[in-house]
């Protein structure tokens, strides 16, 4: 049986959905289109099932059947392998906006800054301690980096879904969703946020539903009594507005 190359597939059905809408539109609409799927088996929001509804409305009967089909090319693709997905699309499509230095990092270059920087002593000792691994990651793009990190870790032999919790942030739209739907997909708990890290001024937050069937907040609050904190900012956080624009 022939391999699909379902990046090629995916790129020649993404340009082929709707030639009367710029490309950049018609792939934002598709991102939307899975966040708001994806966080609605959570969330079960009456905002998210509007801004669905809003978008898919655009779109033909025939043309909404294709966006199913692009999400199934995806899910296959990280099924097959770990992988930036998306961001690849993004920047082979030229979808990025470079006057602002839009840039993905290539997925190779992301598995080997994880393994360089993966210390497997320090972290079986953490999880032997029952210890969460945290990622911050101020510019996360499409998610490329915390996948190659969840790549390395399975590697080791450590389950990513149980000992690791992300906090993601992108000051670009498309890339916030861009990395909700991949985290998302790959099972990693996470929460990812639309915002300027410099500011701290935040649009949109969102959790991976593994964020809360792995019981992420309990252990947050569990590792900061032990560290002995007052409080802990990252389960205040938690309360940031869904969707505030």
């Amino acid at each position: 049986m022939e391999k699909i190359d379902y990046l090629k597939e995916f790129m020649a059905k993404l340009q082929s959905l709707d030639r009367s809408r710029s490309l950049t539109i018609v792939f934002k609409d598709f991102l939307t289109l899975c966040t708001c799927s994806l966080a609605q088996t959570i969330y079960k929001s009456d905002e998210l099932e509007q801004r669905y509804l809003q978008t898919v409305k655009q779109y033909t009967k025939e043309q909404a059947e294709e966006f199913s089909k692009l999400l199934a090319f995806l899910v296959m693709a990280l099924e097959e392998k770990y992988q930036d997905f998306l961001g690849e699309v993004f920047m082979r499509l030229n979808l990025g906006n470079s006057s602002i230095g839009q840039y993905e990092t290539p997925y190779t270059v992301s598995k080997f800054m994880a393994e360089i920087n993966f210390s497997e002593l320090e972290i079986s000792q953490k999880i032997a301690n029952n210890h969460l691994i945290t990622l911050s990651e101020p510019c996360c793009g499409s998610g490329g980096m915390i996948i190659a990190l969840a790549e390395t870790m399975k590697e080791h032999n450590f389950n990513y879904q149980k000992y690791l919790y992300v906090e993601a942030i992108d000051i670009d739209e498309m890339s916030f969703m861009m990395a909700y739907i991949q985290l998302t997909l790959l099972g990693i708990p996470a929460k990812v946020i639309q915002g300027d890290t410099l500011t701290l001024k935040f649009q949109q937050v969102l959790f991976t539903p593994f964020y809360f069937l792995s019981g992420i907040e309990q252990k947050l609050k569990k590792q900061c009594k032990f560290n002995d904190l007052k409080s802990s900012n990252n389960v205040k956080n938690q309360q940031l507005t869904l969707f505030n624009f």
